[in-house]
């Protein structure tokens, strides 16, 4: 029976590690359109990040007042002062319910599309006039409006910080609840564990790690970290019992917060000295 069950688990284990490559892998199809009145600065930082490592497609076109929408996952627009094609390319891109990013130097540079509420909410704009606050915000807005937040991470550096934030924060919140759900303290601590591994995959996927044998020392982490934090909410329980609740979900939320950051940390610094190799060899 234990081996039947030990042989669950790693099968449980094996499916989220394809899960996180099946995500790591969809196809994301960005369609960039440039108004040739954008400050030419603009127009280069967003070419520089938009560079994707994988496989996604990236189309960059001149802006028109009809572009083609179909098989796009989201349109970016990055607006000069042709105010009626902007216009016309934001309509386009929201009538048929995909996202439009439009980016600007200035909020001047971005005309009212006089869109329904209905359709609105497929426009973010993102305004920015140095490179640093331009990536955070076009970061965020793309991670915000795609459901490919791995596959876009994957394909865009940039996006990484922001979207391990955003799988690390979801992780914790999950936790904590099942924490203050279970009934018997210590209890749900497996499952929380297997959320963390799972939490520890899609992190590898956002920088391009898939399944391999190379995550066995990772998962070994964070099965250990589990293991500790067990421990820890059993310590902390022994001398503040009538803080049984807030104990639980401090220990599930805070150590999940741990697990992923240490982990984001890890693929970070891995994904560095890949490419200190690869710019050496490539200089050799």
């Amino acid at each position: 029976m234990a081996k039947k069950l030990a042989m669950d688990q790693i099968r449980g284990v094996m499916n989220m590690g394809r899960e996180a490559e099946e995500s790591m892998g969809e196809g994301i199809h960005i369609c960039i359109l440039v108004d040739q009145t954008c400050p030419r600065w603009l127009a280069e930082a967003v070419r520089d990040v938009l560079m994707p490592e994988r496989d996604a497609v990236v189309d960059v076109r001149a802006l028109s007042a009809s572009p083609a929408t179909v098989g796009v996952d989201m349109g970016i627009v990055i607006a000069g002062r042709s105010e009626s094609l902007v216009r016309s390319a934001i309509r386009t891109f929201a009538g048929s319910r995909q996202h439009v990013i439009v980016i600007a130097e200035s909020s001047l540079d971005i005309p009212d599309a006089q869109l329904p509420a209905k359709l609105s909410q497929y426009v973010t704009d993102v305004v920015a006039a140095e490179r640093g606050p331009l990536y955070e915000r076009l970061a965020s807005t793309l991670i915000d409006v795609t459901d490919k937040d791995v596959s876009c991470a994957a394909n865009f550096g940039f996006c990484r910080l922001v979207t391990t934030a955003h799988l690390v924060s979801k992780c914790a919140a999950r936790n904590a609840l099942m924490s203050v759900a279970e009934f018997i303290p210590g209890a749900g601590m497996p499952l929380m564990t297997m959320n963390q591994v799972n939490l520890g995959f899609d992190i590898a996927a956002t920088y391009g790690q898939g399944l391999s044998i190379r995550r066995a020392p990772e998962v070994a982490v964070i099965i250990a970290a589990g293991i500790i934090y067990r421990e820890a909410a059993r310590v902390l329980l022994r001398f503040a019992p009538a803080l049984n609740l807030v104990v639980r979900a401090g220990i599930a939320y805070g150590g999940t917060l741990l697990t992923g950051r240490m982990l984001s940390t890890h693929f970070d610094e891995g994904a560095a000295l890949i490419g200190m190799v690869e710019t050496e060899a490539t200089e050799a």
